[in-house]
């Protein structure tokens, strides 16, 4: 396998912008807020200098990117910045920071970083046209460790960028690759194939592999199961707080110049098909689909899914990037 070298570097620099760009957009769906990401900057990292470049506890996830191989990427967040993108996906403001990033916390960031690597999934197929999923985030709140996929190569490609939420700088973001990613994403077809595993008899869910995983790693409860459930204590003290249920039929996105040439009577297409199930949305976030239904004179709305919580992450990456 070639190794990495400037030309590497300088080729995947050249397409930072653009994947950063769609990350940001993913993010700020994610935490209902407008995020940027500014000022990207790739390196070469040995190996051997991850431990004394990343001291501390910090939160990371492990990313399995699956392309034509699979790769494996850490995304990693200073704390502090880490408790402000909790407090938000959770609908603060960002000022109520855990005193430490507990259990609950970090399930929350776990989907976070879930919706930034769908992002750079996303951007890398927008990019160079190779289809990227991201069957699995595993998060943690400790010193980076090395993914065991790695201990075999000898340097790592960096990828950093500052993050902005409404405009302030709040920390790092940073991705980090083995060598055959580095060398994937510069485009160089020196890159060994990986070992295929063998084809599942039937079609995967993306989130098969981590239900896999332990019960106590498993970070997402299915909404139908947690309705089963006795409320948290304390939750009647809410109850009576209101929300804004929008039903939302399609969407369709437009240059300004069409939007400008619309007239009475004028006809927009959009993205869903006739008898596709409408999505059902609370402040915003998509929770349930149905069918429209007509109750006297007015419409309605019949419920016949809800939205687990894995599949939100996936819709709210989706719609980012629409």
């Amino acid at each position: 396998m070639a190794s990495l070298s400037l030309e590497h570097i300088n080729t995947i620099t050249a397409k930072q912008e653009s994947l950063w760009g769609t990350v940001s957009v993913a993010l700020s769906e994610g935490i209902n807020r407008q995020a940027a990401l500014s000022s990207p900057l790739v390196t070469l990292l040995p190996l051997s200098e991850l431990e004394n470049t990343f001291t501390g506890k910090r939160v990371y996830g492990v990313v399995t990117l699956q392309t034509a191989t699979a790769h494996t990427l850490v995304v990693t967040l200073e704390t502090a910045s880490a408790a402000m993108l909790a407090d938000m996906a959770v609908g603060g403001d960002g000022s109520n920071l855990p005193e430490e990033i507990d259990e609950g916390a970090l399930q929350v960031l776990q989907q976070v970083l879930f919706v930034v690597a769908s992002g750079l999934a996303q951007a890398i197929t927008n990019t160079i046209g190779a289809e990227c999923t991201v069957p699995q985030v595993e998060a943690h709140h400790d010193t980076l460790q090395p993914p065991i996929e790695w201990l075999t190569q000898d340097n790592l490609v960096r990828m950093d960028a500052v993050l902005h939420v409404d405009g302030s700088p709040v920390g790092a973001l940073t991705v980090i690759g083995d060598e055959r990613f580095g060398l994937w994403l510069a485009g160089d077809e020196s890159e060994p194939p990986a070992v295929q595993s063998e084809p599942s008899s039937t079609e995967a869910s993306p989130f098969q592999v981590m239900e896999e995983i332990a019960a106590s790693a498993q970070p997402f409860v299915p909404l139908a199961q947690a309705a089963a459930q006795p409320l948290p204590t304390g939750i009647e003290l809410i109850l009576d707080v209101p929300l804004e249920l929008t039903v939302e039929l399609g969407r369709k996105r437009m240059f300004i110049k069409d939007v400008l040439e619309l007239t009475i009577g004028s006809i927009v297409e959009l993205d869903r098909v006739a008898g596709e199930p409408v999505d059902v949305l609370v402040n915003g976030r998509i929770m349930a689909r149905g069918e429209v239904v007509v109750i006297e004179d007015n419409f309605g709305i019949r419920i016949t899914e809800i939205i687990n919580p894995q599949e939100q992450l996936v819709e709210i990456s989706r719609r980012a990037v629409a």
